[in-house]
């Protein structure tokens, strides 16, 4: 989601909107916005009903195995800031486009904490929709 807050203008221009969803609560989703800097909403989803829809699981070797851990080593050792763990570590996440009629047009199931399709890949589905 980070990664799509520089094209957050462009999107917005083209009539394309952009949002989160977290299983977290308002305090943590503010947090997260403020931290991020990203302009999308937040939805919030506690009970991580689509979360279950979509088949987005739980695991914890793939939220804190080797790979995980060198991602955030090498990102610390970069200089980028961590935040503090909020709420279950182990959900995994994913990403989804929708189109204007509401059909699920794409949808990425995360592997592990640290993976998300490249943003070119998803301004590439969505120029197609346009």
């Amino acid at each position: 989601m980070v990664q799509v807050v520089p094209h957050a203008a462009a999107l917005k221009e083209r009539r394309i909107n952009v949002f989160a969803v977290s299983f977290g609560n308002p305090y943590w989703a503010r947090a997260w916005l403020n931290e991020t800097g990203a302009p999308f909403p937040v939805w919030l989803d506690p009970e991580r009903q689509s979360y279950e829809l979509l088949g987005l699981g739980r695991s914890f070797w793939h939220s804190w195995g080797p790979r995980q851990l060198w991602y955030y080593a090498r990102a610390v050792l970069k200089g980028a800031e961590m935040h503090e763990y909020r709420g279950d570590t182990l959900q995994l996440g994913g990403d989804m486009i929708v189109d204007r009629t509401g059909r699920i047009r794409y949808l990425y199931r995360s592997q592990a904490s640290t993976d998300r399709p490249p943003v070119a890949e998803l301004l590439k589905i969505l120029h197609k929709l346009d």
